[in-house]
């Protein structure tokens, strides 16, 4: 059933567009193009801190619930975009997958390469590449974009990614979002938590993460502290609604085919005390 059968073609196509202008707009004014804190956000730092969350196990988790949702077989091809440090891209050659993984980011690529294991070159390869413009490269029946990828910059940016991995895609390829979403935020922040953990190697991470709901800005506040030292990070996040994240992949180009709690076979629905948790939605390119 489409997600917005009750309007027309054309109506869509108005609707959408003028929401993303409205957006586009806000985006400009309030200077989140200028703000480009993503081009050194992911460093060692950031590894040292999202390695010791998101392990080699939970990673091989992830990478199975992947492929079971999408009923993948050995052999096929898919772009990991962005891979950071490599630990899905790794995860899912290993299940049989080609892999191209794609970052801006050197030093997680670095780590990715170093930790490729006993890939050959044809399984895994990583490419260096900002995703708001197209790849040289094409054909793959999925592409993903996991673990929130998306919302550094202007809606437009976001839209111009959704565009390059749907030029990645074959004719029938699936677009794969893994995402936060402002529903799951706004269930978070009403009950008040900051999240606070400890890390195996000791060290302390408090996230004192604030919603602009005005805006639609998450200001990430990260403060760490430990045996191998302390520091803060600090960065802003566009969070959509589901429903949002719909049409810009719609205005890239694309199909939606399916929402599903997380990496699940199970649909998405918005409900519980964190209005549904993760969305994954995949995305169609029919032509």
């Amino acid at each position: 059933m489409q997600w917005v059968a009750t309007l027309s073609l054309a109506g869509t196509i108005l609707l959408i567009g003028l929401s993303l202008t409205v957006w586009q707009s806000f985006a400009w004014k309030t200077g989140m193009s200028a703000k480009r804190w993503w081009e050194t956000f992911f460093d060692d730092d950031y590894f040292r801190i999202w390695g010791q969350l998101l392990t080699e196990e939970s990673s091989g988790k992830q990478a199975a619930a992947l492929w079971s949702m999408l009923d993948l077989s050995p052999g096929c091809n898919i772009l990991d975009a962005p891979c950071g440090w490599g630990r899905l891209s790794r995860a899912l050659a290993e299940l049989g997958a080609n892999v191209v993984g794609v970052d801006q980011s050197k030093s997680l690529l670095d780590i990715a390469n170093r930790n490729r294991g006993e890939a050959s070159a044809e399984r895994l390869r990583y490419v260096k590449h900002d995703l708001r413009t197209p790849l040289s490269e094409g054909g793959f029946d999925v592409a993903c974009n996991i673990f929130t990828s998306f919302g550094y910059g202007t809606t437009e940016e976001d839209i111009a990614i959704f565009r390059t991995l749907r030029g990645a895609v074959r004719a029938g390829g699936r677009v794969v979002v893994e995402t936060n979403h402002r529903d799951m935020m706004c269930a978070f922040i009403t009950r008040g938590t900051k999240a606070s953990m400890r890390f195996p190697d000791g060290t302390l991470f408090v996230d004192e993460s604030e919603l602009d709901a005005i805006a639609g800005v998450v200001h990430l506040n990260w403060y760490w502290s430990g045996s191998q030292g302390s520091g803060e990070r600090h960065a802003e996040w566009r969070c959509y609604t589901p429903t949002q994240i719909v049409e810009m992949l719609q205005c890239a180009g694309l199909r939606f085919a399916a929402a599903h709690k997380g990496l699940s076979k199970s649909p998405y629905k918005a409900e519980g005390p964190e209005a549904g948790g993760r969305l994954a939605i995949v995305a169609v390119r029919d032509e």
